[in-house]
């Protein structure tokens, strides 16, 4: 009888903790006036400006652990991206000498850039700005899409090899400039990864 009044009043609590949920069924009001919205700016593009392609500038924020933090500023090291731009051609044969010499493992080189950063902390935000291709290898890629390729590693000035296990970007160039114009790399020292 006991047992039968603890699971009744288990049940009664059960169900008077359990909230009515109604479906909405009205329909959703129209929104007229568009002036709490937040405009979204369109996505930089590449602009060609006479022999040259210009890049959208970006940022490459780059993240370090705390060691890695503690063992760069200690020595006084740097950091630094290299960035890779290449293409896809349609067909190496029938391309000209002089940007025959440009293929590589990646498809046609269009250009590669280092940027350094001597101040490091836990969040770096690396700029690049001002960044631009030759035209003459733009146009011998045949869909027109840049791919970029980023490593970020020790600047080699205090320590003989590079100190970090960093995670890299290899895609479009368009996965950076659609989400924001932002990269994230995050990365420790390679002795925190063995």
């Amino acid at each position: 009888m006991k047992t039968n009044i603890v699971i009744l009043a288990s049940i009664i609590l059960f169900f008077s903790g359990c909230k009515k949920t109604s479906v909405d069924t009205k329909k959703e009001e129209v929104l007229t006036d568009t002036s709490s919205v937040m405009q979204v700016k369109p996505a930089d593009t590449i602009k060609v400006k006479n022999d040259k392609v210009v890049i959208p500038n970006f940022k490459i924020v780059v993240n370090l652990s705390d060691a890695a933090v503690k063992k760069l500023q200690s020595g006084k090291e740097s950091i630094i991206a290299s960035l890779f731009f290449y293409g896809n051609t349609a067909d190496e044969k029938t391309l000209p000498p002089a940007i025959k010499k440009e293929i590589g493992p990646n498809g046609l080189k269009l250009g590669d850039f280092k940027i350094e950063d001597k101040d490091v902390h836990q969040s770096n935000e690396i700029e690049v700005k001002n960044i631009s291709i030759p035209k003459k290898l733009y146009d011998f890629i045949v869909d027109k899409k840049i791919f970029l390729n980023i490593n970020v590693f020790s600047g080699r000035r205090a320590f003989k090899d590079n100190l970090l296990d960093m995670e890299f970007f290899d895609s479009e160039l368009n996965e950076i400039t659609s989400k924001g114009n932002v990269i994230n790399l995050n990365g420790r020292l390679i002795s925190e990864s063995e």
